[in-house]
C-alpha cells in the first residue's frame, strides 16, 4: 500500500525533528526578555582597573575593549513560580574565544551593588573583579544578580545556595541568545566560579548543571572559592565560637541578621524568635530600608555594644533559638533549610578546583576541607577534584577575592600548577 505524500514517514520524522529544534530554540530565546548597554571599558581603562585591583603581573594586559550589558531574563523563584531576574553580561570586543564564565557574587544587601548596576566605574566592587579577571582574558562573563537583588524586589534567599543557583542556570541561555542577537561569537566551553556566598552558589550551580540536558549546560571546569558549603554544620559551629574580634562579631550579626530577615519576610517568622529584642528591632529597621552594607554593619555594631554582647552571638540570640542551633534541631525551619542547602556531600563529574584562604575569619576554611573530604569519600578521583589553599596571612576574606579570581582564571586557562 502506498502512503499518501502527507503521511510519508521520513517527512514526518524530519518535520518532527524540525519542530523539536524550533521549540528548543524558542524556549532558549524566551529566557532573554530584554537587554540594554551598560557602556564599555576601553582597553586602557580596563588595564588601569586591573592594575588597581590585582597584584601586578598576575593578569596580562588586555588589548580589547570590554562591553557591558544588563540583561533581564526568565527564571523561577524558591517556590518554582516564574519570575524575571537581572544580571550583568561582559565580553571582550571581537569575540570570546575561550567560552563563557558564570561568576556568582558574594553577600550584599544593597541592591545598588548588584552586578547589573555595574557600568565600568572605579567603584564596581566584586562585579569589577569578576568582569576584569575573565573578560580581559578572552571569556564572556555572566553575573546573575540572584533572587531579591538587582531589579527583583522580593527578599534575597540568603544563604540558600541551591535556591540561588537557579538564576545561574537560567542566565546561560539568555547570554547565548544575547550573543546570537548581537552576532557575537562565544565559544562552547562553560565555566563556573564564585566567591563567599557565591562560592556556595557556584558549587550548587555546578551540581545543578550536571543534571541539565543539553550541550549548552555542560561545565568544562568549576572553581568554587571560599564558600559556605557546610551551612548546617561548619558554619553554625563557627557562628557560636567565642570571638574576641569585634569586626568578626559584627560580620556574624550581619550575616545571621540577613538570613533571619529573609525567613521573616518569606514565612512570617518573628525576628524575636531569632534574636533578643534590641537586635531583633535593629534587624527589622536596617534590613527593611534601602541602606548600604556599611551602614547596616555600623548600626549592628552599635546595637551589639549597647547590648554588652561581649563579641558573642550567644549573648544576642533568643535562648530557644540558641539551643536549637546547638542541638541542630530539625524542627526549626531555619536549621532545616540550611541542611537542605548544604552543597558539600556529592560526587562531581566536572573537574573542580576548591580555592580557600587559610586565615579566613568570615567563611572558615574548614568548609573546603569538609567538602573535599566528603567528595573523596564518595570516590571522586584526583583528576576531577583538587584544592588550593591561599596561605598569605596578609589577606582577609575580602582582600583574598581578587587572588582567588586569578587562580580560577588559571584553572580555566589550563595553566594552574604550571610555572
Amino acid at each position: 500500500m502506498t502512503l499518501p505524500k502527507f503521511l510519508h514517514l521520513p517527512r514526518i520524522v524530519a518535520s518532527a525533528a524540525f519542530l523539536s529544534l524550533l521549540l528548543a530554540a524558542t524556549a532558549t530565546a524566551q529566557k532573554l526578555v530584554k537587554f540594554e548597554s551598560n557602556g564599555q571599558l576601553s582597553a586602557a581603562a580596563a588595564n588601569e582597573r586591573i592594575n588597581a585591583l590585582f597584584t601586578p603581573n598576575t593578569l596580562e594586559p588586555t588589548r580589547a575593549a570590554i562591553e557591558l550589558y544588563k540583561v533581564r531574563y526568565t527564571s523561577t523563584d524558591e517556590k518554582g513560580k516564574p519570575v524575571e531576574l537581572t544580571g550583568l553580561v561582559a565580553w571582550p570586543a571581537g569575540g570570546a574565544s575561550k567560552g563563557l564564565v558564570v561568576f556568582c557574587h558574594g553577600t550584599i544587601v544593597d541592591r545598588d551593588r548588584s552586578p547589573s548596576r555595574y557600568r565600568g566605574g572605579s567603584e564596581g566592587g566584586e562585579a569589577a573583579v569578576g568582569v576584569l579577571a575573565f573578560a580581559s582574558g578572552g571569556y564572556a562573563v555572566a553575573l546573575p544578580d540572584y533572587l531579591g537583588l538587582g531589579d527583583h524586589k522580593k527578599p534575597h534567599p540568603y544563604p540558600l545556595s541551591k535556591v540561588n543557583a537557579r538564576s545561574g542556570v537560567d542566565i546561560i541561555p539568555a547570554v547565548r541568545e544575547l550573543a546570537n542577537q548581537q552576532k557575537y561569537d562565544i565559544a562552547k566551553p562553560l565555566y563556573v566560579t564564585g566567591y563567599s556566598e557565591g562560592g556556595g552558589v557556584a558549587m550548587a550551580l555546578t551540581q545543578m548543571l550536571e543534571k541539565e540536558k543539553g550541550e549548552m549546560f555542560r561545565v568544562t571546569r568549576s572553581a568554587p572559592s571560599a564558600g559556605p558549603y557546610d551551612l548546617s554544620g561548619t558554619m553554625l559551629d563557627f557562628f557560636l565560637e567565642p570571638n574576641t574580634d569585634q569586626i568578626g562579631f559584627v560580620l556574624r550579626m550581619y550575616l545571621l541578621g540577613y538570613s533571619a530577615h529573609y525567613f521573616h519576610k518569606r514565612d512570617g517568622i518573628k525576628l524575636r524568635e531569632f534574636f533578643k529584642p534590641a537586635l531583633a528591632d535593629a534587624v527589622a529597621i536596617n534590613y527593611g530600608l534601602n541602606r548600604s552594607d556599611d551602614d547596616i554593619l555600623k548600626a549592628l555594631g552599635i546595637t551589639g555594644a549597647l547590648m554588652r554582647a561581649n563579641n558573642s552571638l550567644a549573648n544576642v540570640l533568643n535562648p530557644k533559638f540558641l539551643n536549637a542551633i546547638k542541638r541542630r534541631d530539625q524542627r526549626n525551619r531555619f536549621i532545616r533549610e540550611l541542611a537542605a542547602n548544604n552543597t558539600y556531600d556529592w560526587r562531581p563529574n566536572t573537574p573542580i578546583l576548591l580555592i580557600h584562604l587559610k586565615s579566613d575569619t568570615v567563611v572558615p576554611s574548614r568548609n573546603t576541607e569538609v567538602a573535599y573530604a566528603a567528595m573523596r569519600r564518595r570516590g571522586t578521583p584526583d583528576p576531577i577534584l583538587r584544592k588550593h589553599l591561599i596561605e598569605n596571612d596578609s589577606l582577609n576574606h575580602v582582600t583574598a577575592m581578587p587572588p582567588a579570581a586569578v587562580i580560577a582564571r588559571m584553572w580555566f586557562d589550563g595553566s594552574f600548577g604550571k610555572p
